[in-house]
């Protein structure tokens, strides 16, 4: 009695073999296995075409090609975003701060320092007025000695000085 349960999925072998019977077979071979597989010819005769086309590698090579023409398009684009961010610069709470900082030391308020940050970090990133006084502040007091130091080592070859604001009363108000 033959078997009714079919397998589903031909094995590399069974496909060979319906290849070499295809291909190499004498008259009948192919009706022969076919019968003793309870398949169709047909069914026999495509699996050949898939043994051909896997040995022959033109089906394989053709899809290897197709994906590396897809790979082009991404390659490109990383490159283009590696080559940017080369040239780019992280907006972070110390770079805001150290911002805020050279524009107040350059005359800039602060109000117009946040300002200028806005374009560059959108505003939601930017920091608060409070935020970068308390930055601006905080960086004065560590420059205070050393400028005193060095206000001690110039003044002696200062032939000329022109201050920008002169404050006698502790309380300028």
């Amino acid at each position: 009695m033959a078997s009714t349960e079919r397998v589903p999925m031909p094995t590399i072998p069974q496909r060979v073999a319906s290849a070499f019977a295809v291909l190499c077979g004498q008259y009948g071979d192919v009706t022969t296995m076919a019968k003793n597989r309870e398949q169709s010819r047909q069914s026999l005769y495509r699996e050949a075409e898939t043994v051909v086309e896997a040995v022959d590698g033109t089906a394989a090579q053709a899809q290897i090609d197709d994906l590396q023409r897809q790979l082009v398009e991404p390659k490109t684009e990383v490159q283009s975003l590696q080559e940017r961010l080369k040239h780019a610069v992280e907006i972070t709470a110390d770079k805001q701060q150290e911002f805020a900082t050279v524009a107040q030391a350059e005359g800039v308020s602060l109000s117009v320092a946040r300002r200028l940050l806005r374009v560059v970090t959108g505003s939601r990133r930017s920091r608060a007025v409070a935020t970068l006084g308390r930055a601006t502040l905080e960086a004065g007091k560590k420059a205070g000695p050393l400028l005193r130091v060095l206000d001690e080592a110039a003044r002696p070859v200062v032939k000329q000085g022109t201050a920008d604001e002169i404050f006698l009363d502790p309380d300028p108000s």
